[in-house]
């Protein structure tokens, strides 16, 4: 699906079955696009994207990450792709109906969609990733900026031959790009005002034999709770979406595609309850959400 992007490489030799590599010494996957790392000295043919290599004993190589051009491909939102600005790709996904960037390091975002490569624009937008909202002269000299780090963007025509051209810019400096998602989005019923969102960090204090203690920060993730209501005739379907498509699947879940509700989104794992009331149904979302 991506045919370009203006993000190099990670910089490490290809694998090779016949190369030699230290204990330390790193190399890249071209099949997985991860980056591994030796292990022991005198590592030879052993290849890396073997779990048994990266588990067994001994152990020859740890998965140390994606490569730069594919982290934002890698269905983990804290691994980031990074490039001086801009950062340029070109996708063809196939049909899809909605996009979702997240992890964004970027003052401007334009995403162009078109029926077929070189065919009609079929949905464009162009917009500032800034949310400030002043309401005095004092906030907006000293209040600090509030960047906007994900976009959701619904309502895409589908087309099975369509093309997508993403570009994030800044003034200066480098851009950064957690995920890039494009999918279907399926309606589940209307949330309730009581959705709640726990954001959860993976950091950890690390204390030596004097005392001294390090804030060592780790990724970070959203666990999310919301109850929504639909009519009792789309249980069926939502059951379906829900129990038995999602259960072990990966995916971004939002309580709206308004841009100040963007604290109750969350990419994880989730799982539903239902309830009925007469001629509704009470359904019952919960996110557990991943790094």
């Amino acid at each position: 699906m991506l045919i370009s992007s203006t993000a190099g490489e990670t910089e490490y030799p290809a694998w090779t079955s016949g190369a030699t590599f230290a204990n330390g010494a790193f190399c890249v996957s071209t099949t997985t696009h991860r980056v591994y790392q030796s292990q022991m000295d005198g590592n030879i043919g052993k290849d890396p994207t073997d779990p048994l290599n990266r588990a067994g004993t001994p152990v020859y190589w740890l998965d140390y990450g994606p490569t730069n051009k594919w982290a934002m491909f890698d269905n983990k939102v804290s691994t980031q792709t990074t490039v001086p600005s801009p950062l340029t790709v070109v996708l063809r996904p196939g049909a899809f109906s909605a996009t979702y960037l997240v992890g964004l390091d970027a003052e401007n975002v334009s995403l162009t969609i078109r029926d077929a490569p070189g065919g009609n624009v079929i949905f464009s937008y162009s917009g500032s990733l800034e949310a400030s909202a002043p309401a005095d002269y004092d906030e907006y000299f000293f209040d600090p900026f509030s960047p906007v780090t994900d976009l959701l963007l619904t309502g895409i025509g589908q087309y099975t031959a369509g093309e997508v051209t993403m570009t994030l810019s800044k003034a200066s400096g480098a851009v950064g790009c957690g995920a890039f998602a494009l999918g279907d989005i399926r309606e589940l019923g209307r949330a309730m005002a009581d959705a709640e969102a726990e954001p959860v960090s993976f950091s950890y204090v690390d204390i030596d034999r004097w005392g001294n203690s390090t804030i060592v920060a780790g990724p970070k993730c959203t666990n999310l709770n919301v109850s929504a209501v639909t009519d009792t005739r789309e249980q069926g379907r939502v059951a379906q979406a829900v129990v038995a498509s999602l259960l072990d699947v990966a995916a971004f879940w939002f309580c709206s595609d308004r841009q100040d509700t963007a604290g109750l989104r969350a990419f994880g794992l989730g799982s539903g309850k239902f309830s009925y009331r007469a001629e509704r149904c009470n359904i019952s979302i919960t996110v557990k959400g991943l790094i």
